[in-house]
């Protein structure tokens, strides 16, 4: 009897999670395409810390389907643009990292290192030795 439940419950347990009736990004996902808040941001000379508290605004990154591109500061657009990744970019001979390439009228083209994983975004400068690094997470 306690097999027959096991096995009825790991059957719904695989039915409810392999269920996706959107082609939209959710938790859990490791897609860039999405919407992010940012968390926090670490870097710079001093390793300092900056928060969406101790800096007294929000930033919300928008990456679309379309490879177009905005960010929002407080709910107002920042600026946007359009974007492209680049898997296995080559940063020295024995390195690779997913790259992300954002480009726009205002914006620097350097690429920087990205990484998702499950409902968090990581943003990495590669060619700034004391560069920042930010967290994002996925918003709906």
């Amino acid at each position: 009897m306690k097999n027959i439940l096991l096995l009825i419950s790991a059957i719904v347990l695989c039915s409810i999670t392999a269920c996706n009736k959107d082609n939209i990004p959710g938790v859990g996902s490791n897609t860039i395409i999405g919407k992010w808040r940012w968390v926090k941001s670490v870097g710079g000379i001093g390793g300092s810390t900056s928060t969406p508290q101790s800096s007294g605004y929000t930033i919300r990154n928008e990456f679309n389907a379309d490879s177009s591109y905005s960010r929002f500061q407080d709910n107002k657009l920042l600026l946007n643009g359009n974007f492209r990744t680049i898997k296995n970019y080559k940063v020295s001979s024995t390195q690779t990292i997913d790259a992300l390439l954002i480009s726009g009228p205002t914006l620097d083209t350097r690429p920087v290192a990205y990484l998702v994983r499950n409902d968090s975004l990581f943003i990495g400068d590669i060619y700034i030795a004391d560069g920042y690094n930010e967290i994002y997470v996925r918003t709906k």
